[in-house]
């Protein structure tokens, strides 16, 4: 019985993968992450335009989601929907770019660290700082979403190291990332959390035009 129930289940999870693949054929990578980009881009920018103020070297980027009017609901409206839509782009990139690697556990680990800081960075978007307690539940999530974004990164320049198709510059950018991110976590400057912004957005940018010339 025990060998029988393996077998479904190896045979569910083999189907799993087929249908996962055949989903994501469709649509490529690069175009959720280009989607991202631009859903992220037109709700900061407009969140911006309506934060009289608003300084990126003394604020955090989470402040605007605190803002006035309608700068902090235009703010988590955006960083919800970028969220959910990268991790698309993460599950895409990992049925997509990485079926010729023999090590599935760094490509597993990637995958994971990757859809996990997409969901808590979503669910950053869904716990402005109004008080205390959701104040405590933001700063979990943002510690959760910076620390495996990190571990992504380092993963990613790993795996881009590796893989023929990609170039060292990928790789150099996805460890410069992560070490920005170490930077921020052990100083908490705004304007270095802010780079670490630009710079995650210049690589999701630079991953999704480069394979969408490959696919």
């Amino acid at each position: 019985m025990f060998i029988i129930h393996y077998c479904k289940c190896n045979d569910l999870r083999i189907l799993s993968n087929e249908l996962y693949r055949k989903l994501f054929d469709l649509i490529p990578p690069g175009i959720y992450g280009l989607l991202s980009i631009v859903l992220c881009s037109i709700f900061i920018i407009v969140s911006y335009s309506n934060f009289p103020g608003y300084n990126m070297i003394e604020n955090d980027v989470s402040v605007l989601g605190i803002g006035p009017g309608i700068s902090a609901p235009l703010f988590n409206i955006g960083i919800i929907s970028t969220g959910i839509v990268l991790i698309l782009f993460y599950c895409s990139l990992r049925y997509s770019f990485f079926k010729e690697l023999t090590n599935l556990s760094m490509v597993n680990k990637v995958s994971k660290s990757s859809v996990i800081s997409s969901v808590a960075l979503a669910l950053i978007g869904c716990f402005p700082v109004v008080n205390f307690t959701i104040g405590l539940i933001h700063a979990l999530l943002a510690l959760i979403f910076f620390g495996f974004c990190c571990i992504s990164m380092i993963f990613y320049g790993l795996i881009f190291r590796k893989l023929e198709l990609f170039s060292k510059h990928h790789a150099y950018l996805s460890f410069y990332i992560a070490a920005i991110i170490v930077f921020y976590i052990m100083t908490r400057w705004s304007i270095v959390e802010w780079i670490v912004f630009f710079s995650y957005g210049i690589w999701i940018l630079d991953i999704s035009i480069f394979t969408l010339k490959k696919t």
